[in-house]
């Protein structure tokens, strides 16, 4: 379920974020390239399950910011982010 407007994530400065089944926007307007990511993230949840992708992600996440990568560099370290970036970059 698409949901827009949500101003607040702005304040984590998120454009956008699967929190399954709902997928948020920031903008009531999102840019489609946004849209794109989001749903490949929906398409990975419903191939690997909610519980392991949501595990998974932040479990790398943590991993890469132990190690000493800044937070941008762990999101895009995440495997499931190098999927979505390059799967919308593709099309």
């Amino acid at each position: 379920m698409k949901v827009t407007n949500c101003k607040f994530l702005k304040i984590f400065k998120v454009n956008a974020i699967v929190l399954y089944p709902f997928v948020l926007y920031c903008d009531s307007c999102p840019d489609t390239n946004i849209v794109m990511h989001e749903s490949i993230h929906l398409k990975q949840i419903k191939r690997d399950g909610v519980i392991r992708f949501y595990t998974r992600y932040l479990v790398e996440y943590f991993k890469g910011r132990q190690s000493g990568m800044t937070h941008y560099q762990a999101y895009r370290n995440i495997s499931y982010e190098k999927e979505a970036y390059d799967s919308a970059r593709a099309t």
